[in-house]
């Protein structure tokens, strides 16, 4: 006997919808689609489906296995929702605009991904549960403003909201990024030049001063005594072998002990200017997600949820949950941010509580988030300032340093001249 199916989907410029008997979920589709609707959901009500039907789906959910599990570049998925906003925003079919997709996404993960989820689309699932099956690509952001964006029949101006989302991230990112880049490369360049004049420049004066008549300076023999422990493989290469071993150590151990990771996070937001932008950096994100899961009206419960699992920083977690337990305790959302004096400050507290004497939470958050971003942008120019004079200063000191204990001598043996 046939399996009975209900269908939704689009035809034309209008929505319609109906019933259909097929036996299985394949054919049902397909006759669909020979009707030129684009199917937004399909649901078996009645009846079984096929054996051979219920062995494809096991078949697809094996070779999909490979895939939920990968990750994409986060450019690259900015560039295929941007993709995807467009050619939805022009009036393309959901198919149509897969497909296109396909020929056009460069990462093959996610290729590979967009044809997955065409096959589901096609097979009758709606495009925001298709979403939901790669979460290391598409996360709980990502899929609700999707959905929300189904129910409202306006996929395309969600779809920008999340190409807004995802720029603001980037530039989070590529801020941090940019103001430790500098800093770093100068320290490498000065480690690397320190170690150079110390295995290959000091031993050329040492031997030069060997047995100088009443032995070397006190400044030159340490700088002498460095340089001979680094060279010596079992002091200098024991010790650098010990160094990359506690590095690699400490990093599993944080990485396996939430304790440890926990302890370290609040002290780290504790660091003057670092602390200040991990803590800038996640109210802006904090409060754009809620800005946009709030319009697409997802429920504040479930709207800070996700905002949680956005935010890296565990201190920053863990005061978002308490803010969740007073929520459900029916307390108002800013005087539970309030007691979060640490994380968030008056000023953060202070326009959620407009917000909610207004009742326009959405566009606060937008507020809020700009705000942040530009606070943010501050302290990195702040940072930026501090740390390269810093840097310069450190690598000037200690070359410097090794240079004048090594012409010392030469000016000893000059005065006694």
């Amino acid at each position: 006997m046939p399996a009975k199916y209900k269908y939704k989907g689009i035809k034309g410029s209008k929505y319609v919808n109906g019933e259909l008997e097929a036996i299985n979920r394949d054919e049902a589709a397909f006759l669909i689609k020979e009707q030129g609707i684009i199917i937004t959901d399909l649901t078996l009500t009645a009846g079984q489906e096929r054996v051979d039907e219920l062995i494809d789906k096991n078949k697809k959910k094996k070779s999909r296995s490979t895939l939920d599990k990968k990750k994409v570049p986060f450019d690259q998925l900015i560039i295929f929702t941007k993709q995807l906003e467009t050619m939805v925003r022009s009036g393309l079919p959901i198919i149509k605009t897969l497909d296109m997709l396909i020929d056009q996404t460069k990462d093959p993960v996610l290729r590979d991904i967009t044809m997955a989820i065409m096959k589901k689309v096609e097979g009758g699932s709606q495009l925001s549960d298709a979403f939901t099956d790669y979460p290391l690509v598409f996360n709980n952001i990502y899929v609700n403003l999707l959905r929300a964006g189904e129910a409202s029949g306006r996929i395309d101006l969600f779809l920008k909201k999340l190409v807004i989302s995802m720029q603001k991230t980037e530039k989070i990112r590529s801020s941090i990024r940019s103001a430790l880049i500098y800093p770093s490369v100068l320290f490498v360049v000065a480690v690397a030049v320190i170690a150079l004049m110390m295995v290959y420049v000091v031993p050329v004066f040492q031997d030069m001063f060997k047995g100088a008549p009443g032995g070397l300076p006190a400044v030159t023999q340490i700088v002498v005594d460095i340089s001979e422990f680094i060279r010596d493989p079992m002091r200098g290469g024991l010790f650098a072998v010990l160094l990359i071993i506690s590095a690699v150590g400490f990093s599993y151990a944080t990485k396996r002990s939430f304790k440890l990771r926990r302890f370290f996070h609040y002290k780290f937001l504790k660091v003057k200017l670092f602390g200040e932008l991990i803590r800038k950096s996640s109210l802006a994100k904090i409060a754009m997600v809620l800005g946009h899961l709030s319009s697409a009206g997802v429920p504040v419960m479930e709207a800070l949820d996700i905002a949680q699992t956005s935010i890296g920083n565990i201190a920053v977690q863990e005061a978002l949950d308490d803010v969740k337990k007073g929520v459900y305790s029916g307390e108002p959302m800013s005087e539970l941010f309030m007691a979060q004096p640490d994380i968030f400050d008056a000023t953060f507290s202070g326009m959620v509580a407009v917000g909610e004497s207004t009742g326009n939470m959405e566009e606060m958050f937008e507020s809020i988030a700009s705000y942040y971003e530009d606070q943010m942008d501050d302290t990195i120019q702040q940072l930026t300032a501090l740390l390269e004079p810093v840097m310069i200063v450190f690598m000037g000191a200690t070359i410097g340093f090794i240079l004048v204990a090594m012409y010392t001598p030469m000016f000893q043996m000059g005065q006694a001249l």
